[in-house]
């Protein structure tokens, strides 16, 4: 891509945040100056609507990819754009047949909404994240109404989780995750940050070959790999380097900037 990019998609955590949750001064310029050059700007991520707090305070105001692609948000006009949610009945199935394989884990929901008050979980679930403040209910209530996205947890190694329920599911529900501390993210099938960046880039008129991608985790390996040119941060999660076609110093050395400037 010699061509300055028509799009830039880029993860939060461990991406485009430092290691302190914030946007760094020389990222948050790079972006702006992209945006003033023409460039779409969108941030994919695994968070949910109402946790985009670190790029709003630099003053984002583009679509937001959220939950891994289920739900795509237009910042500046609080407009859903998108919505892939999970029904009652594929989320009891899905957790029914689960619990055979990892009989012990802790099950937490995100639903459609924008506020933080739309996040539920069991009593015994443990938010991997600092900032997650769930309300809490029994299994029977969390499964009794639409969501976005489910989150188990047990353990600290979310590649056996993983494993585990692309055996119960594979075609039925999408599975990733974005920390390696014993956590997946499922959401309706065929749900990625890929598939609804593709959608997006279709809306704006975008081609493949005209974007820039940048990520870390398995849930960005769809959108890495969709990308004209993508980069995988130093550091990264094997399966976002080999998803990737680059990389790009890690996220506290301020990697997406460095790329950008390439260009901006």
């Amino acid at each position: 891509m010699s061509n300055a990019p028509r799009m830039i998609v880029t993860d939060l955590d461990g991406t485009l945040l430092n290691e302190a949750g914030r946007v760094s001064d020389r990222n948050a310029a790079a972006l702006r100056r992209a945006r003033e050059a023409g460039a779409l700007v969108v941030v994919a991520t695994g968070r949910p609507v109402w946790w985009l707090n670190p790029v709003l305070d630099v003053g984002f105001e583009g679509t937001a990819i959220c939950m891994n692609g289920a739900v795509v948000f237009d910042v500046a006009a609080e407009e859903m754009l998108d919505v892939s949610p999970l029904t009652p009945q594929t989320m009891h199935d899905f957790v029914e047949e689960y619990t055979e394989h990892i009989p012990n884990f802790a099950l937490a929901v995100e639903r459609l909404g924008f506020t933080q008050n739309d996040a539920w979980s069991e009593q015994e679930y443990d938010h991997p994240w600092d900032d997650g403040d769930f309300r809490v209910l029994p299994r029977s209530e969390l499964l009794s109404e639409p969501a976005v996205k489910m989150l188990l947890r047990q353990g600290n190694d979310s590649s056996v989780l993983a494993a585990a329920a692309k055996q119960v599911a594979p075609d039925r529900v999408s599975v990733t995750y974005s920390t390696n501390a014993g956590l997946i993210e499922v959401a309706a099938a065929g749900v990625n940050k890929g598939a609804a960046l593709h959608r997006l880039a279709e809306r704006f008129g975008v081609e493949p070959a005209e974007a820039v991608a940048f990520g870390d985790m398995p849930n960005d390996a769809e959108m890495l790999r969709w990308a004209g040119r993508s980069f995988a941060m130093s550091g990264a999660h094997p399966i976002a380097l080999a998803a990737a076609s680059d990389t790009a110093p890690d996220n506290d050395s301020d990697g997406v900037a460095q790329v950008l400037e390439r260009w901006f």
